[in-house]
């Protein structure tokens, strides 16, 4: 069973969130701001066009699990299409100032620490479809960050090789 599929507690949520993080910003630390511009890191993406991705998502996680928190209806897109959805966030993000991508980066991961940290227990076990379609709701959160956290991670590493193998 790998980690997206076991089931975790929140305690293992949270610490598995902060390690991933941890990992991914010690990755960041060794790129200069021109390295972060630069195309390549997935497909015709930048690190920055990462980081701006991966706020999204968190932006994307908080509006519905909040929308669910006040009894409303999540404006959860449907039909559920990730590529599209990439696709329109990087359209929209692709001409954003590094230093503002950045700043939204740092916010929207305290942001999501703070709803993952206010959740109980029984709330992150439970299955809501209408919010999160793949699962218990930790999954939504281990998927949008920890998860998310790695994926790119690993990619922005692989970049990192290839580019000292050019010079």
């Amino acid at each position: 069973m790998n980690d997206q599929t076991k089931i975790i507690s929140k305690d293992e949520l949270l610490n598995q969130i902060h390690i991933e993080r941890g990992r991914l910003e010690e990755t960041l630390a060794r790129l200069t701001h021109a390295q972060m511009l630069l195309p390549g890191v997935d497909g015709e993406w930048s690190v920055k066009d990462a980081l701006a991705h991966i706020s999204a998502w968190e932006r994307r996680m908080i509006s519905w699990v909040g929308s669910h928190l006040r009894n409303e209806e999540p404006e959860v897109p449907l039909p559920w299409d990730v590529e599209r959805m990439n696709a329109e966030t990087y359209s929209q993000v692709k001409d954003k100032p590094l230093s503002e991508v950045l700043e939204e980066f740092r916010l929207s991961y305290w942001d999501s620490l703070a709803l993952a940290e206010s959740m109980s227990e029984g709330q992150l076990q439970t299955v809501y479809a209408d919010i999160w379609p793949m699962g218990p709701l930790w999954t939504g959160f281990a998927a949008n960050m920890n998860w998310h956290y790695k994926e790119h991670r690993a990619d922005i590493q692989k970049w990192l090789e290839t580019q000292k193998k050019e010079r």
